[in-house]
Formats: structure tokens, C-alpha cells, sequence
């Protein structure tokens, strides 16, 4: 009897927009060592720096990942929908916004095409393929909704690590970072009724990665690994700093996990809203798991995952050589 080989599936084209970023760089490192995925741009937004940072610690990122130097890297916007002062950098990614480690200035240049622009152009171009996978506050996905409605319904679908569906927030009891930054951005996204999986702190805060295994990153041969344990080990440190637990929350990451592996969680449909108004409860998401409302249930949301899934995807990845 002749057996037949099975065929890989064709990669998914991904477009990762993101704020650099211990967790984002990571995020990207994954993605590039990933066969199953293609990723077509990088785009960036304000959020753990402000956007000339994330954007400068993007194309570091990519050059250490092993990206094509024609690969397009476009910025997108510098503080929230609404205007005013975007919310301050988030400490826990050090000084530089990548652990305190200092990857070689890169000589890529953000296309002079604005983030959005290229999202739709990918889009349009791959229709009902591209996967748009956001680490960052949503103000370009917004943008995309309510500027090329055409492009993002084309979209396969929205990837997004941000929200407390039913746990606590990290920048406010109320709130995910993410979220808090521009909840006006993310209420149009999360009500627009585009397919979207949301992978919020439920989850990613399940995925502590424990230092010994930062550490191993850290001290392997391949720079990638070396570099991305380097900075994980910065992140475990101010984390251990503020909570005593010798662990960090690869957040980002675990939502390039949930394309590669969407088996290894659980989800949830739900309706989602986003509180915008609210003294104390501004950026918090308000979830209708009960059918409590007319709101559409449209938005999937990974409640929980595979123990070690994480761990196991990026220590295979980041540690095998390109």
C-alpha cells in the first residue's frame, strides 16, 4: 500500500501591529521563527513608548530576527483617537522599552506609507487570508475600521492581546494596559462585528514564564534566543520587584501562540463593550457571557490554555537555529 505525504498547509499571512516591548519583541521573534506563519509588515503604535521608540525598537527587532531588509515596517499613530496626552511608558519594560538591553541601532527606515494605509493595502491584496495580529493599543485597527471599512472586512480576522474579560486589570483594577490607553479605539474595534479572538489578561497571566527558563534563553548561542532571554530576564526582574514572584507575563507572545495553536485554548463567545466614561472604570470591557443584552456576540475570547503551551512554543522556536 502507497501512502501518500500530507501536504503542509500554505502559511497564514500575518500583518503584526505592535509597541515594542519586552513581550512585542518576543511576540515578533516568535512569529518569524513560526512556519506556519508569513509574516507581510510590521506596523507600529504608541503604547509601552511612545512611537518613535516602538518604532526604532521594531526594526532592531527585525533585524535581529533575521527579517528581509525589504520587508515593509510602517508607523502608525502616536496617541489615542480622541487627542491629549497619551498614557505614560510602561515601567516594567525598562528604560528602553526592551528590558534595558541594547540591540544594535538598525538601519531600516518606516516606509513613508502610514501603518494603516499598508494594513489596508495588505488586506485588500490578500482578501480573506491576512491575519492582523495586534499587541498594542488599537488606535491603527480603529483607524482601519472607520477609515477602510472595504480593507478591514477583508481581513480573515483580528487577533488581539489586550482586555480583562473577567479578571483584574494591571494598569487599573479596572483595566488592561492595552485597553486603558485608547478605549475609544478599542470599543470600535470590539463592536464592529469583524471575526476577532481576543486574547485578554484571563489567559496570559495563567503563562507565567519562570526566570530558569529566561535564563537558559539567555545563555544560548543564538543571539535571538540570547537576546530575547536577556530581555525577558529584565521584565522577570522589575515583576519580581513589584510582586516577589520570580516569573514575567509574555503577554503578546501568547497571542501569536493562540494562531499557531488555537487547540491549546479555550474560548468563549461573548459580546463585548468597553467602558469609555467611567471615573473609575474607564478602558474596563464589559462582558455579556449571559445574553443579558441585544449586544452581538461576535468577539471569541481565550479563556484559558494548555499548561506549558507557551513555554514549550517559544523554547523550540526561539532556541532552534534559523
Amino acid at each position: 500500500m502507497t501512502s501518500r505525504a500530507t501536504a503542509r498547509p500554505d502559511p497564514i499571512p500575518v500583518v503584526l501591529d505592535c509597541d515594542p516591548g519586552v513581550d512585542d519583541a518576543v511576540a515578533l521573534l516568535l512569529a518569524f521563527r513560526s512556519a506556519e506563519l508569513r509574516v507581510r509588515a510590521v506596523t507600529t503604535v504608541a503604547g509601552n513608548a511612545g512611537i518613535e521608540v516602538v518604532t526604532a525598537n521594531a526594526a532592531a527587532v527585525l533585524d535581529l530576527a533575521g527579517a528581509p531588509p525589504d520587508l515593509p515596517l510602517a508607523a502608525g499613530a502616536a496617541g489615542p483617537l480622541r487627542g491629549g496626552e497619551r498614557v505614560p511608558d510602561e515601567p516594567i519594560h525598562g528604560g528602553n522599552a526592551l528590558g534595558d538591553v541594547t540591540l544594535p541601532v538598525s538601519a531600516r527606515l518606516p516606509a513613508a506609507q502610514p501603518a494603516v494605509e499598508l494594513i489596508a493595502q495588505l488586506a485588500l491584496e490578500h482578501p480573506g487570508e491576512l491575519v492582523l495580529i495586534a499587541l498594542g493599543p488599537l488606535t491603527n485597527v480603529a483607524r482601519l475600521v472607520t477609515e477602510q471599512p472595504a480593507a478591514a472586512a477583508a481581513l480573515r480576522e483580528i487577533v488581539h492581546m489586550g482586555g480583562a474579560a473577567f479578571a483584574q486589570g494591571n494598569i487599573t483594577p479596572a483595566a488592561e494596559f492595552n485597553t486603558f490607553c485608547d478605549p475609544e479605539a478599542a470599543r470600535i474595534v470590539l463592536t464592529s462585528g469583524l471575526p476577532i479572538r481576543l486574547v485578554p489578561l484571563d489567559v496570559t497571566r495563567r503563562t507565567g514564564f519562570p526566570r530558569a527558563l529566561s535564563a537558559r534563553l539567555a545563555s544560548s548561542a543564538n543571539p535571538a534566543a540570547a537576546a530575547a532571554g536577556a530581555m525577558l530576564l529584565g521584565m522577570t526582574a522589575a515583576h519580581q520587584a513589584r510582586t516577589g514572584a520570580a516569573v514575567c507575563h509574555v503577554h503578546d507572545a501568547s497571542a501569536v501562540a493562540s494562531v499557531l495553536a488555537p487547540e491549546a485554548m479555550t474560548w468563549q463567545r461573548a459580546a463585548v463593550e468597553v467602558e469609555c466614561a467611567g471615573e473609575l472604570s474607564r478602558g474596563a470591557l464589559v462582558v455579556d457571557a449571559l445574553g443579558r443584552t441585544d449586544w452581538p456576540a461576535t468577539v471569541d475570547i481565550a479563556l484559558s490554555a494548555r499548561e506549558g503551551v507557551l513555554e514549550e512554543l517559544l523554547m523550540s522556536r526561539l532556541e532552534r537555529r534559523p
